[in-house]
């Protein structure tokens, strides 16, 4: 059932639609939201940074202002090369998120993508550019975690989206628990193909308390607000607060 609040927002939507000359029908008629991240452990390597922007920009093709998040002098060599990639005028609309954090000690090097229909992508799947970059890193240590993320509304979802800030757990079969924030919980179990990852939601605070990786470099993590990200390469499994 709609509610009374957005019952108006439709109301005074359709007022001006018709008001313009258009009809409420094609002012639903909007595409669907578009999302696509790239989540990597990668080298402190410019050309593999470089190798994954222009990747990640052929794929969104938008210019974007970015925002950038970095604790290292890396995060300006994104900004240029962002900045270089917008010579091919692209046209497309969205927010644009670059995430560069140092590790707190040199792990794998590994790479995984997800889009709105692809949780995660399988090896199979993956982007012929990341691809071939991910056979290349293979052997090599990791001193930072980049993410790129591309995320695109339309007007409805924008309107109707809630302000209450929701946990979105992921693994490789798509989408595996969407848990609110503001409630507690022990133990959340995702499967994935190396075993199970064990999660935990305390005081809007999201951690990994048990991880079948190695390193588990996703333990050193912590998630506690819009946008904040933890990742599992090996194990494939994506949380995130919406």
């Amino acid at each position: 059932m709609i509610s009374r609040r957005n019952f108006l927002k439709i109301a005074g939507l359709s007022t001006v639609a018709v008001g313009s000359g258009y009809l409420m029908g094609k002012l639903t008629q909007t595409s669907e939201p578009v999302h696509y991240s790239i989540h990597g452990f990668v080298p402190e390597d410019e050309l593999v940074i470089n190798t994954l922007v222009k990747a990640f920009k052929v794929k969104i093709k938008s210019n974007s202002e970015p925002i950038i998040i970095s604790d290292s002098k890396l995060g300006e060599v994104i900004t240029r090369f962002d900045l270089d990639m917008r010579r091919l005028n692209y046209s497309d609309k969205g927010e644009i998120t670059y995430t560069l954090k140092k590790l707190n000690k040199p792990i794998d090097s590994d790479i995984i993508l997800s889009d709105k229909d692809n949780s995660i992508y399988s090896l199979d799947d993956l982007n012929l550019t990341i691809g071939n970059l991910r056979n290349d890193l293979i052997g090599r240590k990791a001193d930072y975690n980049f993410t790129a993320e591309y995320s695109k509304t339309d007007l409805f979802s924008t309107l109707f989206k809630s302000d209450k800030e929701e946990v979105i757990i992921e693994n490789e079969k798509g989408l595996a628990e969407r848990i609110s924030l503001n409630k507690n919980y022990n133990n959340i179990i995702i499967g994935g193909p190396q075993g199970k990852t064990e999660l935990e939601i305390r005081d809007k605070i999201v951690r990994v308390n048990k991880s079948t990786c190695r390193h588990e470099i996703c333990k050193q993590t912590i998630a506690h607000d819009v946008g904040n990200i933890i990742a599992c390469a090996p194990n494939k499994v994506l949380v995130r607060i919406v």
